[in-house]
């Protein structure tokens, strides 16, 4: 009997001693600085490169009026532009309301000085996609800007991407009530995938 009691009494003690030793022993590193990592992280983007063509939105029916929809002439600029090889897409000063815009590979949406696109709170202008929220990956309304499995893209210049928002159209979503005191109802629900 005294075997089993010294064996206990020796199992004990080792996992006291192990549960107070200090953690230089049990092999933990110390909290890494994710800022150190900066460098190396930077060192691996490469800027995109573009081809010297440029599709101005305006010669394909966009129009700076803060009125007219121009979610098709965005439309037609970028896909030409792709079919080309590549380029610059420039919206021009002025105010273009647009729906959702899709960029393809090789294409640079480039915002002139005192160019805004509006994006418009017309919902049906934003189809459904493979996107994410909340980490989450699901089928949704597109975002203002998208692209699905594309390089060699960018959204450049000095203009302004004005995303529209308002007490009455887009917080609803997440909630707040309407002018009227009601939660604002979606036309679309967004469902997950497997």
């Amino acid at each position: 009997m005294t075997g089993r009691r010294a064996f206990l009494k020796a199992l004990a003690a080792g996992a006291v001693a192990a549960a107070y030793r200090p953690a230089s022993t049990l092999g933990a590193q110390a909290p890494v600085d994710p800022w150190r990592e900066l460098p190396d992280i930077l060192a691996r983007i490469t800027p995109p490169v573009f081809a010297a063509r440029t599709f101005d939105v305006t010669s394909f029916g966009a129009s700076g009026d803060n009125r007219s929809d121009n979610t098709g002439a965005f439309r037609g600029a970028i896909a030409a532009c792709a079919r080309a090889g590549g380029g610059r897409v420039v919206v021009p000063r002025g105010e273009f309301v647009s729906g959702a815009i899709e960029l393809k590979s090789g294409v640079d949406l480039h915002l002139a000085d005192g160019a805004t696109i509006r994006f418009t709170r017309d919902t049906r202008r934003y189809p459904l996609v493979f996107t994410r929220w909340e980490g989450m990956e699901l089928m949704n309304f597109s975002p203002f800007i998208y692209a699905f499995e594309q390089t060699n893209i960018a959204v450049t210049g000095t203009g302004t991407l004005d995303g529209n928002a308002g007490c009455a159209a887009w917080w609803p979503w997440k909630g707040a009530p309407t002018a009227d005191g009601h939660a604002a109802s979606r036309t679309r629900t967004p469902i997950a995938t497997g």
